[in-house]
Formats: structure tokens, C-alpha cells, sequence
């Protein structure tokens, strides 16, 4: 197994107000809560994914 470190310097903060950025409000919600926990301003490190403390990761790596 490899390990991918790729980091972005990308800065993921969910949309607010009323306009979708998905096809339907019950896709929209889990959207918006995946992108909030990426915030800086919540997350413990965004750009390597860890948004809890530990091992908690919204996902693998980037490619993911």
C-alpha cells in the first residue's frame, strides 16, 4: 500500500443561503455539512483532510 500526501491549498467552505449547488435539498444537506467540516475555520487541518482530532478524516487523500 502507498501512501498519497498530496495536500491542496484549496480553502472548502460550504455554500450558504438558498441557492443549490446540488439537485435536491436532501442531496444539498449532507453537501454542506461535508464542506463545513472543511471550513479553517472548524477544522483541525483542512488541507491534509483532518477536520476532527486524531485519525478522523473526511476522506483518504484528495483523489478520493
Amino acid at each position: 500500500m502507498t501512501t498519497n500526501n498530496k495536500v491542496r491549498n484549496v480553502d472548502v467552505r460550504a455554500p450558504r443561503g438558498t441557492q443549490l449547488n446540488a439537485k435536491s435539498w436532501l442531496t444539498e444537506a449532507p453537501l454542506r455539512m461535508l464542506m463545513n467540516n472543511l471550513d479553517p475555520e472548524v477544522a483541525e487541518n483542512p488541507h491534509e483532510l483532518v477536520v476532527y482530532g486524531g485519525i478522523g478524516r473526511a476522506a483518504r487523500d484528495w483523489d478520493c
